[in-house]
């Protein structure tokens, strides 16, 4: 009986660990779990049906790291410039919508893949941890090549780009704002609920050991990606924006706001708009209204 429940025991603890490196596949690959529809959706287009310039391509290295990504140079640059950033599984493509609301503000515009992302380098996603790095280097090189300081220099993203903005903005580096719209507060949650709406309740056993195995793979701390944390740091003007229908988001945005310590700060919830049968989904007006009003409030075109 002993050596039935022994065998029995190791069965389902190798079952556990091959469940967790597959889960582990996921977290560190993500495309596995985020449709990646966008280019689809704009392999039609073409940058004058968002009012834009030809961009110019651009390529940095960070290390041995390679990105990829496109610079659109504004004529009559307000003394600002804008880097956006796509959310999880996505690309640079993603951010073609939002783009025309700050070219509009007097803005040149950044747009690059994440590592493992896109057309960028990278094997392995790491929810800020690398990416607040990445980004430091964009910085660095849309300044550079853009003539502008860096604390003209201002960051949207979107749920993974909005949560490396907000990791970013830990006091180290220059910027001149952030906004987030539907940042996690930290990985783990993040995680834990991502495979729940994927799978099922069952794979919180398993999340916690595929967490532990994807810090090993990808050679950082699960614990230290926390943008609630992060938050505390952030002295520039931040705008967290959050979609009013999603009770996870909204409570994740509602806690990184509290923990802002700045005065300079705002937080927006929207409505997301009604699928149509258009190929791109642009931004309502009000979404566009709240940035607009965040930069009339701090004053970050002039």
């Amino acid at each position: 009986m002993k050596k039935l429940i022994g065998s029995l025991v190791f069965i389902f603890a190798l079952f556990l660990l091959v469940a967790a490196y597959s889960f582990s596949n996921s977290i560190l690959s993500p495309s596995s779990l985020v449709s990646i529809d966008e280019r689809e959706k704009l392999s039609e287009t073409t940058f004058s049906e968002f009012a834009l310039p030809e961009p110019e391509a651009i390529r940095f290295q960070n290390g041995t790291l390679r990105l990829r990504g496109w610079y659109f140079k504004h004529s009559k640059k307000q003394n600002c410039g804008v880097i956006l950033l796509h959310g999880l599984g996505k690309s640079r493509n993603q951010m073609m919508p939002y783009a025309p609301i700050f070219w509009r503000q007097g803005c040149s515009l950044f747009l690059y893949d994440a590592r493992a992302h896109g057309e960028s380098d990278g094997s392995s996603t790491t929810y800020g941890f690398y990416e607040k790095m990445d980004l430091e280097r964009a910085v660095e090189y849309f300044s550079e090549i853009d003539n502008i300081p860096e604390d003209r220099i201002g960051i949207f993203g979107l749920d993974f780009g909005g949560a490396t903005a907000i990791q970013y903005a830990d006091g180290q580096f220059e910027y001149g704002f952030i906004i987030a719209d539907s940042s996690y507060r930290d990985m783990r949650s993040w995680i834990e609920d991502m495979f729940v709406n994927q799978f099922t309740e069952a794979s919180r056993i398993v999340t916690p050991l595929s967490l532990s195995i994807s810090e090993l793979r990808g050679d950082f701390l699960v614990n230290e990606v926390s943008p609630v944390n992060t938050a505390k740091l952030i002295t520039k003007p931040v705008l967290v924006l959050s979609p009013s229908d999603s009770e996870t988001k909204k409570t994740d945005s509602e806690i990184i706001f509290s923990n802002i310590k700045t005065k300079s700060k705002q937080i927006v919830f929207y409505t997301m708009p009604n699928g149509d049968s258009s190929p791109i989904q642009f931004p309502s007006i009000e979404y566009e209204t709240a940035i607009v009003n965040f930069f009339k409030e701090f004053r970050l075109g002039k």
